[in-house]
């Protein structure tokens, strides 16, 4: 019992299981690169000009630039409440914008709707940082490959999820809004309390070279 206990431990501090969680985590949350596909339903929806259009773009870049406030917060709370706050956002931000297109609530004001974008995207700041800052820590040796990895991870995320929106099939583009709004979030609850920094060995090891060619590996394929 003690050494099924001892096992169980050394999994969970593995670094490589958050090193793959954070992967996992970078590949669904990009919802602030497929805003070119939403945004033609939005445009419709709401009978938005293109000037106005391009003010909820610049929201839109605005809420993914602000991220010193992730950065702090890091330092404050654990990554499990780093990830929970962008959870929030992202569901907060899209999901009001989903009800707003498809005609369940009034439509807001245009400032209103820049907020709501801004606050959504924003979410993804969150989740950056808790990966790049657990994963870092984790492979203090290797930082380069671990943050050039997971950046690309968080640019195929767009997409993947477009992928799995054409695969569902739904009925209209406002679906796209939704599973923006959800799937994320879904995504970050299940992984929140694994993507920490772990307990575990940090050190250079001489299996991180084959580990390290597998994920660049994997990289590729997705790429192709």
């Amino acid at each position: 019992m003690a050494g099924l206990k001892e096992r169980f431990q050394a999994f969970v501090n593995n670094r490589w299981l958050v090193f793959v969680a954070a992967m996992w985590m970078q590949s669904c949350t990009g919802p602030g690169y497929i805003f070119g596909s939403i945004s033609p339903v939005i445009k419709s929806s709401l009978n938005y000009n293109q000037r106005q259009l391009s003010k909820l773009g610049v929201a839109k870049d605005l809420g993914g630039s602000v991220g010193f406030i992730a950065g702090g917060l890091s330092e404050i709370l654990p990554i499990w409440g780093v990830l929970l706050i962008g959870a929030l956002q992202n569901l907060i931000g899209y999901n009001s914008l989903w009800l707003i297109v498809t005609g369940k609530v009034p439509v807001f004001p245009l400032w209103a709707m820049c907020v709501l974008i801004f606050v959504g995207h924003n979410g993804e700041t969150y989740f950056n940082t808790a990966a790049l800052v657990s994963c870092v820590q984790n492979f203090p040796k290797s930082r380069g490959p671990v943050v050039g990895i997971l950046k690309g991870f968080a640019a195929l995320s767009g997409a993947i999820l477009t992928q799995i929106y054409t695969m569902i099939n739904f009925p209209d583009q406002a679906s796209l809004i939704f599973m923006v709004a959800v799937g994320p979030t879904m995504v970050v609850f299940a992984l929140m309390f694994i993507i920490r920094p772990a307990g575990g060995h940090k050190e250079v090891r001489p299996s991180d070279g084959l580990s390290f060619t597998v994920v660049y590996s994997v990289c590729l394929w997705l790429l192709t």
